[in-house]
Order: structure tokens, then sequence, then C-alpha cells
């Protein structure tokens, strides 16, 4: 068996994986028609977060951010605050949208990641 030529570097960052579920699209389409584009009901959004050890950090983490989030995903689509839904607690965030937390995030590239 050949060596493997490369190991990828873990990334000192965790991960949240947001998708959003119907609650948020039926906000969308009472604001206007959508698309009928399959994509934007199977994309996700990945959210680099703290680098955490366990679980546990991670969802105290997003019990205490999940507004942040939940602003910058409407954001994405309108940004006229007006159009946000203006009660925001963990529980809507979590029939608003499907999460995922992961605390190992690793490079596959050889280069510096840009922000832009």
């Amino acid at each position: 068996m050949e060596p493997i030529p490369v190991f990828f570097e873990n990334v000192n960052r965790s991960a949240l994986v947001i998708k959003p579920k119907e609650p948020f699209f039926d906000w969308l389409s009472s604001i206007e028609d959508l698309p009928d584009e399959p994509d934007i009901y199977s994309d996700t959004d990945i959210y680099l977060i703290p680098d955490f050890d366990d679980m546990d950090q991670m969802q105290k983490w997003i019990k205490k951010n999940f507004d942040i989030i939940f602003c910058d995903q409407m954001n994405h689509w309108y940004t006229d605050e007006s159009l946000w839904i203006q009660k925001r607690t963990f529980k809507i965030f979590t029939q608003w949208f499907d999460y995922s937390l992961h605390t190992m995030i690793w490079d596959t590239l050889d280069k510096q990641i840009s922000k832009f």
C-alpha cells in the first residue's frame, strides 16, 4: 500500500451547519413569490464558530448566539429589517432551521483562507 502523501490540517474553528425549514420558506413566500429553483430548498450555510472541545460547549454557544445567526439568515434575503420576524426565540429558531454542530474542520487546501 502506498503512503498517503498529504495529511490535512485541522482549522482552529468548529462549524455550525444551518438548513432552513418550511417556516423560513413560508416567511420568504409571504414577502414575494419564491423562484422555482430546487437549490434554495436544499442548500445549507456553514458558519465557522469558536473552537470547542465538545458538543455541550457548542450547544451553549448556539443557545446564546442563535439570534445573530437567525438575523444573518434573514439578511441574506432581505436587508430591510422591518420585514424580519421580530419575535426570535431559540424555540422559533429550531422550528425555522435544522442545525448541526461539528468540532473537526479540516483544510484540504495548501493556501491561506481569504475573507471577502
